[in-house]
């Protein structure tokens, strides 16, 4: 009958022991938790700030391209009204004969 009882000590014991190991690896590891936790909020406030400079660039890159198109159309239509100068003056030149 006493090796019942011993082992129901030892059973006591070994639980005893694994909620001790527990409870110091939980210790141990909460604050690594918490530091890794940090920096994966860190690293997403960088991430959220990356994609919204990216929507802006997107935007600014909209407005540089409409800005050249409209410079571009302008420029055209000057050098359009450059090239017939010269036959304008001569129709000029002409009407005045």
């Amino acid at each position: 009958m006493w090796i019942v009882y011993a082992s129901i000590a030892l059973f006591v014991i070994a639980l005893i022991m694994l909620g001790a190991a527990l409870i110091k690896t939980i210790k141990t590891t909460r604050p690594i938790m918490n530091e890794m936790n940090q920096t994966a909020a860190n690293i997403q406030s960088r991430m959220d700030k990356i994609s919204s400079e990216a929507t802006q660039l997107q935007v600014t890159q909209g407005e540089i391209q409409g800005d050249i198109e409209y410079k571009k159309s302008t420029i055209t239509g000057t050098i359009q009204e450059v090239k017939r100068t010269p036959d304008v003056l001569k129709g000029f030149v002409k009407s005045m004969k």
